[in-house]
C-alpha cells in the first residue's frame, strides 16, 4: 500500500491529499516515519503536501473507538458532504466477475474487467442527464 500510494502522490502536484480508506486509522499510524525511513526518495511526497486520512462513512461506525472523530468525513475540512464510499459502490455490481475471471490469464482478465467497468461508466454517464432534466 505504501509503495502504490507514494508512487501516485509523488507523480502529482498536489498540496492537499485526502485518503479515503476503510482502515485509514491503522495505515496512517507512523506513516511519516515510514516515509522518512523506508521509502525510496523517488516516491516520497513533495515538500508541503498535507496528507489527511478519512474513514468512509459506512465503515466508520464499525470502528467504535473514541478519538476517531479525527478520521470522520463529517468533520473533514474541504470535503463537503462526501461520504468516501464511491470506490466501494461499483464492486457490488461486479463481484461476480471474480469467479468469471479467476482462471483467465492476466491480459484476458484485464480486458474483461476494462470492458465491464467501461460499460458501467457509460451507463452512469448516460443516466446523468435524467438527474439534470427538470
Amino acid at each position: 500500500m505504501d509503495y502504490i500510494f507514494g508512487s501516485v502522490i509523488s507523480a502529482l502536484d498536489l498540496l492537499f491529499v485526502i485518503i479515503s480508506y476503510d482502515v485509514a486509522c491503522q495505515w496512517f499510524t507512523n506513516l511519516y516515519s515510514r516515509i522518512n525511513s523506508d521509502w525510496p526518495d523517488e516516491i516520497k511526497p513533495k515538500l508541503g503536501v498535507h496528507i489527511r486520512p478519512l474513514i468512509p462513512k459506512l465503515h466508520e461506525p464499525a470502528h467504535e473507538r473514541a478519538g476517531h472523530e479525527q478520521f470522520s468525513f463529517n468533520f473533514g475540512v474541504g470535503v463537503g458532504n462526501t461520504d468516501g464510499e464511491c470506490p466501494e459502490r461499483i464492486w457490488s455490481g461486479h463481484n461476480a466477475l471474480g469467479n468469471s475471471t479467476k482462471t483467465q490469464g492476466p491480459g484476458s482478465r484485464q480486458d474483461v474487467l476494462d470492458d465491464h467497468f467501461g460499460f458501467w461508466n457509460w451507463e452512469k454517464y448516460k443516466s446523468m442527464g435524467m438527474s439534470i432534466d427538470a
